[in-house]
């Protein structure tokens, strides 16, 4: 299971970190700041995931390949696409990434607490909301933005959603297969949302 985690982790920190890079492109952002969102987002959700379960160090500086992947990755959303922020294309492929990250770390901050033994809801939905979440929200702390899951699209409610389905999967069949499915549904949540333009209700003015 172990291989699939990691790999499934290669995913979510390339995705984020295109999420990250994206989002200081569009604030026009130099290369160290670029570099900087895309690694913050790519490993803030684990970080927090890491020091919520007792791992530490925080995995990220036990195994510096999810660091290297996000700088990589940001380098290369730095010098191959510059405008790609600017576009529609543009909001689409951040779209897109930060589905993905959201599904993956949503799954693999699950993962972190069941291996430690934490088998409890209430802690797997803490731990895979915050995990999910957490890279975004630094991102956009970071830029000076709301956080988008306080106000438009929907994202934490995605991720809960997966992480229940993932408990629920669960009790049916194998831990890993409950992985993969909960991560599906957050994506095709995602998904819905984008397409058909939903939003949690807001307050009226």
């Amino acid at each position: 299971m172990q291989t699939y985690i990691f790999i499934m982790e290669l995913i979510g920190s390339v995705a984020f970190a295109i999420s990250g890079a994206i989002k200081a492109l569009h604030h026009k952002m130099d290369l160290f700041g670029v570099c900087v969102l895309g690694l913050v987002t790519a490993v803030g959700g684990g970080v927090i995931r890491d020091i919520v379960i007792g791992q530490t160090p925080p995995m990220v500086f036990q195994n510096p390949v999810y660091a290297m992947v996000a700088l990589v990755v940001s380098l290369l959303v730095f010098w191959l696409a510059p405008h790609t922020p600017h576009t529609k294309e543009g909001e689409k492929i951040l779209y897109a990434a930060d589905s993905i990250g959201l599904a993956v770390f949503t799954a693999v901050g699950v993962e972190g607490a069941y291996v430690l033994g934490y088998n409890r809801l209430t802690i797997w939905l803490f731990v895979g909301i915050i995990t999910g979440v957490g890279g975004g929200v630094l991102r956009d702390v970071f830029t000076g933005t709301i956080p988008h899951i306080f106000r438009k699209h929907i994202y934490a409610t995605a991720s809960l959603v997966g992480v229940l389905v993932i408990w629920l999967c669960n009790k049916w069949m194998g831990f890993m297969p409950s992985l993969l499915i909960g991560a599906a549904v957050i994506i095709v949540i995602r998904t819905m949302s984008m397409l058909f333009h939903l939003n949690l209700p807001k307050s009226s003015d």
